[in-house]
């Protein structure tokens, strides 16, 4: 078994053995497979995401945890500055630049769930249609969020 798969293994049985107090609902590998991963994780309170429950797909690489996920992806449609319209979440921490090997996939997901919470607009690492929108009319933008909660994300 590779450093990686190792590193993957312990990261989701850590994941599943602390899941009950927190936003993460699960993690797992996709068709047995170490380097692709689904999760799903419930929306912050007082957001546009607010009872959501959100799927992640997670493509790690052979070298993880020593360079950051190949992707990280929502897997339905989702309106935020940090996800780009196929879904694709963009982040400064997911970069070669600025990744700690420290990170495991659990600070992966809540890292996620924190940029829905507080979206970093302020940075390249966001769609600049989303971002603009986020700024100029951010009642525009919640509503549309929401809407996009309620419809693929199962929010009540």
């Amino acid at each position: 078994m590779t450093i990686a798969a190792k590193c993957i293994e312990s990261d989701l049985k850590e994941l599943r053995n602390g899941i009950n107090n927190s936003s993460i609902i699960f993690a797992d590998q996709i068709d047995d497979n170490n380097f692709h991963l689904e999760a799903a994780i419930l929306g912050p309170n007082s957001t546009p995401y607010q009872d959501g429950v959100f799927l992640v797909d997670i493509k790690l690489t052979e070298e993880f945890p020593f360079t950051p996920p190949q992707s990280v992806t929502f897997k339905r449609a989702m309106m935020h500055p940090n996800v780009d319209e196929c879904g694709k979440f963009i982040s400064d921490l997911l970069t070669k630049e600025r990744w700690s090997p420290a990170m495991t996939i659990k600070d992966i997901l809540e890292h996620v769930w924190a940029r829905l919470a507080v979206p970093d607009i302020d940075s390249e690492q966001c769609d600049p249609a989303r971002a603009r929108l986020y700024q100029a009319d951010r009642k525009l933008f919640d509503d549309q969020a929401r809407e996009y909660s309620v419809k693929y994300a199962l929010a009540i």
